[in-house]
C-alpha cells in the first residue's frame, strides 16, 4: 500500500510481504465450559481474548483466556490497531513493546497495562506470524478481522494504522491519540495522558461508582435518542 506520513489507510490493498507461518492452536472451550461473563469490557472485546507462547524459535502457541481474567486489575488499557503489511506499523511496533515493558515495571504500578491487538491483517496465517512480535493480548482473529474489527475500527475513528486508543477500567476512552504520545513522551511522565479533571474523578470516584454512573449515563443516552428517533418519526408521517 501507499504509506503516507506516519500512517497507513486501512482501506487500501496490500499482499502481505512476508509467508513465514508460525504453527499456532488454541484450546477452545465448549460452550458449556464457557462461564457467563458480563461488563463493559466484555461488551468492547467479547468473551475471550488470546495470548502468544513461544514454544521454539519456529513454533508457537495460542492461548485462550476470559476476558474478565485477562484485563482483571488493569488500570490502562490499549487497543492497538496494526497489521504486518503496514510499514509504519512494523516500525511503531517494537516502540511499543519498549514503552509497554517500561510502563509495566514502574514502582508501585506494575503490570498495570495491557494492550489488545485488534488485527487489521489479511489473513490468519499472518496474524499469528505477526503476532510473534507482540507480548500482550489480541482479539482472535476471526473477530478482529470480522464485524467485531470493523465496529471498533469506527468506535474509535480509525482512518489509518498504526492506531493506539487508551481505555481506563470501564471502557471509557482517555485517549485516541497514544499513537502519537508516545514518541513524544518515551518515558511515559504524563502517561496515560488523562486530562486533569479526569484525574480527579478517577482517583477520588470509588470504581463501583464509576461503574453505577457509567450504566446511568449509558441508559439516559439510549432513552434520550429512543425519544428523539420517535419524535422525528412522528415529524415524517405528519408530512
Amino acid at each position: 500500500p501507499t504509506e503516507t506520513g506516519d500512517e497507513t489507510p486501512i482501506q487500501e490493498e496490500s499482499t502481505p510481504e512476508s509467508t513465514a507461518t508460525s504453527n499456532s492452536t488454541a484450546n477452545q472451550p465448549s460452550d458449556e465450559e464457557a462461564p457467563l461473563q458480563s461488563g463493559p469490557l466484555v461488551e468492547i472485546f467479547g468473551s475471550t481474548l488470546l495470548s502468544l507462547e513461544m514454544l521454539s524459535s519456529t513454533q508457537a502457541q495460542l492461548k485462550e483466556h476470559l476476558t474478565t481474567d485477562a484485563l482483571q486489575g488493569k488500570k490502562v488499557i490499549g487497543v492497538y490497531f496494526s497489521a504486518d503489511w503496514c510499514g509504519p506499523c512494523r516500525q511503531f511496533t517494537p516502540e511499543l513493546v519498549s514503552f509497554f515493558d517500561k510502563m509495566n515495571n514502574r514502582r508501585g504500578k506494575k503490570d498495570e497495562f495491557q494492550i489488545v491487538w485488534v488485527s487489521r491483517c489479511r489473513d490468519v496465517q499472518s496474524f499469528g506470524q505477526y503476532f510473534t512480535q507482540m507480548p500482550w493480548l489480541a482479539l482472535p482473529p476471526q473477530e478482529a478481522m470480522g464485524p467485531r474489527g470493523e465496529e471498533l475500527s469506527k468506535m474509535y475513528g480509525v482512518k489509518g494504522i498504526p492506531h493506539l486508543v487508551l481505555l481506563d477500567d470501564l471502557g471509557s476512552v482517555i485517549t485516541t491519540d497514544a499513537r502519537n504520545q508516545i514518541p513524544k513522551d518515551k518515558a511515559g511522565i504524563g502517561f496515560p495522558w488523562r486530562n486533569p479533571l479526569a484525574t480527579l474523578y478517577m482517583t477520588v470516584v470509588p470504581r463501583s461508582l464509576r461503574f453505577m454512573i457509567k450504566r446511568e449515563l449509558g441508559a439516559l443516552k439510549e432513552r434520550t435518542l429512543g425519544k428523539v428517533l420517535s419524535l422525528l418519526g412522528r415529524g415524517s408521517a405528519k408530512a
